[in-house]
């Protein structure tokens, strides 16, 4: 007699490590591919950040600081490397992938919504505990984005958009490159989910640059790369994100002095 065969269940997703909007995309039968783009892509996102980081960085040195255009100056070199962080993200999902929504997980709904902001107050609860240990350690510090926020104190137009910068937009862009092309590129590749979540946290702290702070940017990493796998998508990562980050914008309107 033959062996009889058994059948097999049907596969949950079109790819290891899909986010939920290419998973409800695939149910409804929309053809997907599986991205080309990976773990390779997202140093290289790094990489043009730094490369437009130096060349912003060019006109802060040759302009006196406290004049209005080393203030613009400052706020150019921290919106103009988003070019890469945020840029490359978008720019290879949509040549080898299915595009920036489907590929990293990017809907709005009121779910979302609100695992973000729970996940971004505990992100601040962390934060604040972390910090206070650092402080007892180290005396006070400041952020580089408290520090920079101070060189605009005399500017009230230009501190308002690097609030805004603060609030919303290294939320969205550093989201993109590491809770959607870096955690969803190991995903890819068979890591489990929290080892994924470890990396991206830690790579997150170390690219930050501030050597004091990295404890206390690692689990806001951790954090964020929860809220990543709890919902499978990046938009919660983001809202999060922008909660944590919150305070510190209205700080920079209306506390530097």
């Amino acid at each position: 007699m033959s062996n009889p065969v058994v059948a097999q269940p049907p596969a949950q997703a079109p790819y290891p490590g899909a986010a939920d909007a290419a998973i409800a995309a695939w149910w409804q039968g929309v053809p997907l591919k599986r991205p080309s783009w990976g773990v390779p892509d997202f140093f290289i996102a790094v990489g043009a950040w730094l490369v437009f980081s130096i060349v912003s960085g060019v006109p802060i040195l040759l302009t006196q600081e406290g004049t209005a255009v080393y203030a613009w100056a400052l706020l150019v070199g921290v919106i103009l490397p988003w070019l890469g962080m945020g840029g490359w993200p978008w720019l290879v999902s949509r040549l080898r992938g299915n595009g920036i929504r489907l590929d990293f997980g990017l809907r709005v709904s009121r779910v979302d919504i609100g695992w973000g902001l729970l996940w971004g107050v505990a992100a601040l609860v962390a934060a604040s505990i972390i910090a206070a240990g650092l402080s007892a350690v180290f005396g006070e510090f400041d952020s580089s984005a408290g520090e920079l926020a101070t060189s605009l104190n005399d500017f009230p137009v230009a501190r308002f958009l690097f609030a805004l910068a603060v609030a919303f937009g290294a939320p969205i862009v550093e989201e993109l490159c590491y809770r959607g092309l870096l955690m969803t590129s190991l995903l890819k590749r068979g890591m489990s989910k929290w080892l994924a979540v470890v990396v991206s946290a830690a790579l997150f702290a170390a690219m930050h640059l501030e050597p004091i702070r990295f404890a206390l940017l690692f689990a806001i990493g951790l954090i964020l790369g929860a809220a990543r796998i709890h919902r499978n998508n990046t938009s919660t990562a983001i809202v999060a994100h922008m909660t944590n980050n919150l305070p510190g914008a209205i700080g920079i309107l209306f506390l530097v002095g």
